[in-house]
């Protein structure tokens, strides 16, 4: 997987970085979508989850991932 960007989805992230599940979790992320990642980019996920706070979501998703 290429570096994370405000186009790659959710079931990318999660598929390729389960790590970063409590990232997501965090910001409202229910525990059911664990075992079925929706296809919505990080963009929108920062929208709704995060203020609109794309690069604050990408830094904690990075700082997990590079662990």
């Amino acid at each position: 997987m290429q570096r994370l960007d405000a186009n790659t989805t959710v079931r990318e992230l999660l598929t390729a970085f389960p790590q970063s599940f409590d990232v997501l979790a965090a910001h409202g992320r229910c525990a059911d979508c664990k075992d079925d990642p929706p296809p919505v980019p990080l963009r929108h996920f920062a929208q709704k989850h995060c203020d609109g706070d794309l690069p604050g979501l990408l830094a904690e998703l990075d700082a997990v991932i590079q662990r």
